[in-house]
């Protein structure tokens, strides 16, 4: 891995928590101005309701009807914007989510490349290096032990390194070490 796709698996992770941020604080902004538009549209209908209150009787007899028109409209446009106000939390709510889902996998997917890494190129060093016995990782430990029978003394230590950095099995490790004191 290069020095560049290092850096940019360090930086996912910044530029994801700025991401969401930034997002965060724009679904901040927004309900703001729409808390801001619920409390001037509660102010009209209540400063429509002081002037309906104010009329003389003579005059709200008349405009009785007019009134109760304006609001009737006044309470359904603020209904209507209510609703929309919802479904634009809902929709906001749920990009946050799928914003979210997709950075948890993009971090999840960084790690496991960084784990894989160091357990890759320790499979590639055994098949470069001429590991005394092939597919070694495949194998039980009862054909591991049927498989060290004329290796060198030699051989069967870098064997047991290898066991005992990697699965570190005790009866592999028992084996081995009998092997290597009778000399073969």
């Amino acid at each position: 891995m290069t020095e560049r796709g290092i850096d940019r698996m360090e930086q996912a992770p910044e530029e994801a928590r700025q991401q969401w941020l930034g997002m965060l604080q724009t679904l901040a902004e927004q309900i703001q101005r729409q808390q801001q538009t619920s409390q001037q549209m509660t102010q009209e209908m209540m400063e429509t309701y002081m002037q309906l209150l104010q009329t003389p009787g003579s005059y709200l007899s008349g405009q009785a009807e007019q009134q109760q028109q304006t609001l009737q409209q006044t309470a359904q446009q603020w209904m209507e914007q209510a609703q929309q106000q919802r479904q634009t939390f809902q929709q906001q709510a749920q990009q946050q989510q799928q914003a979210f889902q997709q950075m948890t996998q993009e971090v999840m997917s960084t790690y496991a490349q960084l784990f894989n890494i160091p357990l890759s190129y320790a499979q590639k060093g055994l098949r470069d290096t001429g590991f005394p016995i092939q597919n070694y990782d495949d194998l039980n430990a009862d054909d591991i032990i049927r498989r060290t029978s004329g290796l060198s003394a030699e051989e069967l230590r870098v064997v047991r390194d290898y066991e005992e950095r990697n699965k570190n099995r005790e009866t592999v490790l028992e084996q081995l070490d009998r092997r290597i004191r009778s000399g073969s």
